[in-house]
């Protein structure tokens, strides 16, 4: 669901009910994004694997705002639940970064709704918690954190160093309010995987490496293991 940028606070007010009491079923991204000549617009990503009436019902406040300029929720299969950010798959000159919040009080919020999207495409926050927050959840564990921002720029020569920069603004504005850990998909080129996992977790995946990838045909666009 997508509505004018003049509705941003009302939007993100929704966003914030929404993810306070959402069921593990419920995940819910919100956007903020402009494209190139385009005037900003403000999105809401909903996700619920459930039953349709329950989710719908969980939802209800997202027809209560009303004035959206676009709405293609539908009942999907697993394998379609891609098609509902409608981002694109193949490969595209892009800047990205991610950072998991601590939290959204009120110095977070100033600091992602105060600031313009430009030069970036978008400033996404995504809810986390639900399966990720539990013990043995994947190579990593339990992400305690239950917000991550991720902040997205075209990576064309004449605006890279731009969104770089709006890029590093966000996050040292941020500042306390960033955990400083990182799931591994969400480490740039070249950041240490140390901060993905820790130093026990790491040992350990190395040591899976060297043991069933020996000549080294696995590998990451991220950090290397081994």
């Amino acid at each position: 669901m997508a509505w004018p940028g003049a509705r941003l606070q009302e939007v993100w007010d929704l966003f914030r009910q929404l993810t306070s009491h959402a069921p593990d079923e419920l995940s819910v991204w919100f956007q903020r994004f402009q494209f190139p000549q385009a005037p900003e617009m403000v999105a809401i990503d909903i996700a619920y694997l459930g039953d349709p009436e329950r989710g719908r019902a969980l939802v209800a406040a997202i027809d209560a705002l009303g004035g959206a300029v676009a709405d293609t929720r539908a009942v999907l299969s697993v394998a379609n639940l891609g098609d509902i950010t409608a981002e694109p798959t193949a490969p595209s000159p892009s800047v990205s970064r991610a950072e998991l919040l601590t939290d959204l009080d009120d110095a977070t919020v100033k600091v992602l709704l105060g600031e313009s999207v430009a030069p970036l495409l978008n400033i996404q926050v995504r809810q986390l918690g639900g399966a990720l927050g539990l013990p043995g959840a994947g190579a990593r564990g339990p992400l305690p954190e239950q917000y991550v921002v991720y902040l997205l720029g075209l990576g064309v020569p004449q605006l890279r160093d731009a969104v770089s920069a709006k890029q590093n603004a966000l996050v040292e504005a941020l500042g306390a309010h960033i955990s400083g850990a990182k799931p591994y998909t969400f480490l740039a080129p070249g950041e240490s995987v140390a901060a993905a996992f820790d130093a026990r977790t790491l040992e350990r995946l190395r040591v899976l490496k060297r043991d069933r990838d020996a000549d080294n045909v696995i590998r990451a666009n991220f950090g290397v293991l081994g």
